[in-house]
C-alpha cells in the first residue's frame, strides 16, 4: 500500500509540476493574473511624487475658453505664465500637428521655457503602411526641447497596465524615448515596463483657465514638473486602467504616472525565470507534501492558506514593486487537489479490495456482505470494511477484557517501548499515567536500587523465562516478558506480565526467621542448660540454669504473642500507667538485686490512663526495663519516668550503661536485631520487636536515643484515655 501510495505520488507531482512549468512559460494564465494585478495594484497603489502637477484642460476651461481647439496663442500665453513662475521642466501632452498662424508665438514660448512635445503612432498606418508617424509642426518641432513619443501601451483586455520608455516601429529607424523619459537616461526598448499606478486624482491639478488668468500663485508653479494635458470628459483622451474602479484615467495623469515611476524608480520588476517556476511550483509541492502527514480535512485548510499565501505574497511583491504572477501556483494548486484526491481514491479502493479478499478467505473472520443495491463501489467496500472492523473490534473487546481480567499487572508495550495497553491492576499497582510511558524505565524504577541491574539484564535478554524482584515499596514480583508476533510473523511489540509474590516472600523470609530462630536462638540457651548440668560435681549453678530457661521462654512468649497479635483484633481496657510500670519494675527486682541495680519509677502522669491490652503492654514494658537492667553497670540505676505530655503519656526509661552501637541504632526495633555490648548478656533480636508491635498496636510510638551523659534511653508514648 506505501509503496503504490509513493508511485501515485511521485507521478501526480510530476505531471503538474510540467502543467505549471508550461502554464507559467506560455503564459495561459495571463489574463487572470491581470485581473489579480489589478486587485493587488488597489490593494497596493503607488505614491504619487509631490513635484509632478498637472495643468489639465478640463470643464470648466472649456467652459471658459470655448470649444476645443483652441487658439494657439492661449498656449503661448500659459506658457508665458509658467516662464514667469519657473518650473523645473513642462511638457505639452497635446498633439499639435496642424499649421496655425499663432504658431511663431507658441514656438518663442516654447523655447523659453524647454517645452517637450509628442509624436504620434498610428500603427497600422493608413493607406496600407506598417506605421504613421504625426509630428508635431516643424516650427514648433525646431523649437521644443525634446520630442518623444506618447503612445498607450494597451492590453489585450484594454486596459493600460505598462509602458513603453521608447518606439521602434521597424528594425531600421531609429527608436523614438517616450515623452516622459528623463534627459540623460537610457532607453529600454527591449519590453514595455509595468506601472504601478498612484490613485485616481493624486497629483497636483490645476484648472488650465486658472493658470492663463494668473489666478495661480507663483510659487505654486516654481520647480514643478508640469504636464499640460486634457482630462475633461468629452475630449476622448481616457483610458481604462487598474486603478480606476471600473472608469478611465485622462492620458496626461496617466503620463503622469509614468513619470512617477521615473523619478521614484517605480517600475514593476519581474523576478528572475529559475525564481519565477520555484515560487509557481512551491505551493503546490507544499500541497504534496502535506498530504503525507495531514489528515484530509486539515489538507483542505493547508490548500485554501496555499491559495491566501500566494495571493498575499503577490500583493506584498507589488508593494515592494515586484510582480509575481499568482495564476501558475494557483493552478498548481487546483490541479494537484484533485489529482491526488482521484489517485489516492483508487489505490485506497485497491487496497481495500485486496485486504478484504484476504480477510473473506480466513475461516476467523467471515465477512457478511453488503445486501445493499443503491450504492457505488467504494461505498460497498466501505461497508464491507465497516464489517471487519465491528468484528475487529469484538475481538479486540475480548481480548481487553481478558487482559482486564487478569489478577495482576500485565503492560503490553509496541516495538518502541511505549506503553500501549494496560489492564485495572497495572493500574492499581503502579497508579495512573502509564500509557504512553517507557516500559524498561518504568520496570527498573519500580524495583529497588539491588534489583535493578538484574532487572534490566532480564529485559535485554527475556529468554530466561522469568525474574524475581523486590519492589521499593517492599512488594515483590515474578516479572515474564513475552514478544507478540503478527500474522506476518514480524514482531509487534511485548507483554510484560507481573505476578505479585509479596505473601509468599514475606512467608519465605517468615520461615526463614523462623528457622533461625529455632536453629539459634532459642537452642542456644537450651545447650547451655544441658552443659551446665553434665557438668562434673555435687555443685550445680541453679543461677546460670534459671537465667537460660528463663531467656528461653522469655522468646518463646515473645514470638507466640507477636503471633496472636497479628490474628486477634484490639480489645482494650482503661489501665494506670504509672501502676503498670510499677508493676513491670517490681517484676524484674529480685534480677537487678542480684547485680545490685536499683530501679527508679518517677510518676508525674497524675494517674493518667491509657487505652490497652494489659498483658500485651506489661510485658513490652517488661522488657523495655530488663534490657536496661541487663546494659547498666552493676550497683546502677534504671530511671522509669511516667509523664502526662499534650493528651499522651509518655514512659521513659534510661539506663547507665554504655549506650547503644550507633550502627546497629537504624534496625533496633527489626525483628533478630541483637547487639552485645560487652556485656555476659547478648539480646535474642525478638524483644525490641515485639515492644514495637505493641506500642503501634497500642496507636502510640516508640523512639530511641543514646543519652549525652551516657547510657540508652527509650521513650514510649501513648494515647492518654478517658476512662468516663
Amino acid at each position: 500500500m506505501r509503496r503504490r501510495f509513493h508511485i501515485e505520488w511521485v507521478w501526480v507531482t510530476a505531471l503538474s509540476s510540467v502543467l505549471v512549468i508550461a502554464a507559467l512559460l506560455g503564459g495561459w494564465t495571463r489574463p487572470a493574473d491581470d485581473l489579480l494585478y489589478d486587485a493587488a495594484m488597489r490593494a497596493a497603489p503607488a505614491e504619487a511624487d509631490p513635484d509632478i502637477l498637472i495643468v489639465a484642460i478640463d470643464e470648466p476651461s472649456l467652459a471658459a475658453l470655448g470649444r476645443w481647439p483652441w487658439p494657439r496663442r492661449l498656449h503661448a500665453e500659459l506658457l508665458q505664465r509658467l516662464a514667469d513662475a519657473g518650473p523645473q521642466s513642462v511638457a505639452m501632452d497635446l498633439l499639435l500637428t496642424e499649421p496655425s498662424a499663432d504658431d511663431p508665438a507658441l514656438a518663442e514660448a516654447m523655447q523659453r521655457l524647454g517645452v517637450r512635445l509628442p509624436v504620434q503612432f498610428l500603427v497600422p498606418g493608413r493607406n496600407g503602411q506598417a506605421f504613421e508617424r504625426i509630428d508635431p509642426v516643424d516650427a514648433l518641432a525646431r523649437r521644443a526641447a525634446a520630442i518623444g513619443h506618447a503612445n498607450t501601451q494597451i492590453d489585450a483586455d484594454g486596459t493600460v497596465r505598462a509602458a513603453a520608455l521608447c518606439f521602434c516601429a521597424t528594425e531600421d529607424s531609429a527608436p523614438l524615448p517616450h515623452l516622459m523619459a528623463l534627459s540623460g537616461q537610457a532607453a529600454d526598448c527591449d519590453a514595455a515596463r509595468r506601472l504601478r499606478f498612484a490613485p485616481p486624482e493624486s497629483f497636483a491639478t490645476i484648472s488650465y483657465v486658472s493658470v492663463l488668468r494668473g489666478e495661480v500663485p507663483q510659487a505654486l508653479l516654481a520647480g514643478r514638473r508640469v504636464l499640460i494635458g486634457m482630462t475633461a470628459q468629452g475630449l476622448g483622451d481616457r483610458y481604462p486602467v487598474p486603478v480606476s474602479d471600473g472608469g478611465n484615467m485622462p492620458g496626461v495623469e496617466i503620463n503622469a504616472n509614468i513619470a512617477n515611476a521615473q523619478l521614484q524608480d517605480g517600475w514593476v520588476h519581474s523576478l528572475p525565470r529559475p525564481l519565477q517556476i520555484a515560487l509557481a511550483l512551491a505551493p503546490a509541492w507544499l500541497l504534496m507534501l502535506g498530504f503525507w502527514r495531514i489528515r484530509p480535512r486539515a489538507a483542505s485548510l493547508l490548500a485554501i492558506g496555499l491559495m491566501l499565501a500566494t495571493l498575499m505574497l503577490s500583493t506584498a511583491a507589488l508593494a515592494a514593486n515586484w510582480w509575481i504572477a499568482p495564476g501558475p501556483a494557483l493552478l498548481g494548486i487546483a490541479l494537484v487537489y484533485p489529482l491526488w484526491g482521484w489517485r489516492r481514491l483508487q489505490a485506497t479502493s485497491d487496497y481495500m479490495r485486496s485486504e478484504l479478499a484476504r480477510l473473506e478467505n480466513e475461516e476467523s473472520l467471515p465477512l457478511t456482505r453488503s445486501m445493499a443495491g443503491d450504492s457505488d463501489h467504494v461505498t460497498r467496500q466501505a461497508e464491507q470494511l465497516a464489517g471487519a472492523i465491528a468484528q475487529l473490534r469484538d475481538l479486540k473487546r475480548l481480548v481487553g477484557d481478558a487482559l482486564a481480567g487478569l489478577p495482576d499487572p500485565a503492560l503490553v508495550s509496541d516495538l518502541a517501548g511505549r506503553i500501549v495497553l494496560t489492564n485495572a491492576a497495572a493500574t492499581s499497582a503502579f497508579g495512573d499515567g502509564l500509557l504512553g510511558a517507557e516500559v524498561d524505565g518504568l520496570l527498573a524504577d519500580i524495583a529497588e536500587a539491588a534489583a535493578r541491574k538484574p532487572v534490566a539484564a532480564y529485559l535485554a535478554n527475556p529468554d530466561s523465562g522469568h525474574i524475581e524482584f523486590e519492589a521499593s515499596d517492599g512488594r515483590a514480583f515474578v516479572l515474564r516478558r513475552a514478544a507478540i508476533v503478527g500474522a506476518d510473523g514480524q514482531p509487534r511489540g511485548r507483554i510484560d506480565y507481573l505476578t505479585d509474590i509479596t505473601v509468599i516472600a514475606h512467608a519465605r523470609r517468615e520461615r526463614e526467621r523462623v528457622l533461625q530462630l529455632l536453629s539459634h536462638d532459642m537452642r542456644a540457651p537450651q545447650a547451655a542448660i544441658l552443659a551446665l548440668l553434665a557438668t562434673d560435681g555435687d555443685t550445680v549453678d541453679r543461677a546460670r540454669i534459671a537465667r537460660h530457661a528463663r531467656q528461653t521462654l522469655t522468646l518463646a512468649d515473645s514470638f507466640v504473642d507477636l503471633a496472636r497479635m497479628q490474628e486477634r483484633g484490639f480489645d482494650p481496657e482503661p489501665v494506670i500507667a504509672a501502676d503498670l510500670a510499677s508493676e513491670a519494675a517490681d517484676s524484674l527486682w529480685p534480677i537487678a538485686q542480684q547485680r545490685g541495680v536499683q530501679i527508679r519509677v518517677i510518676d508525674e502522669s497524675d494517674c493518667a490512663f491509657v487505652a490497652a491490652e494489659r498483658e500485651s503492654l506489661f510485658r513490652a514494658i517488661v522488657n523495655l526495663i530488663d534490657n536496661a537492667v541487663k546494659y547498666s553497670p552493676d550497683s546502677g540505676t534504671v530511671t522509669v519516668q511516667i509523664e502526662r505530655v499534650s493528651g499522651q503519656v509518655r514512659l521513659s526509661i534510661r539506663d547507665q550503661g554504655k549506650g547503644i552501637n550507633p550502627e546497629i541504632m537504624p534496625h533496633l526495633f527489626e525483628r533478630f536485631a541483637s547487639e552485645n555490648a560487652g556485656h555476659a548478656v547478648k539480646g535474642i533480636g525478638l524483644g525490641l520487636n515485639y515492644v514495637a508491635a505493641v506500642v503501634q498496636r497500642h496507636g502510640g510510638a516508640i523512639a530511641a536515643h543514646n543519652a549525652a551523659d551516657g547510657g540508652a534511653a527509650f521513650e514510649l508514648t501513648l494515647p492518654l484515655d478517658d476512662p468516663d
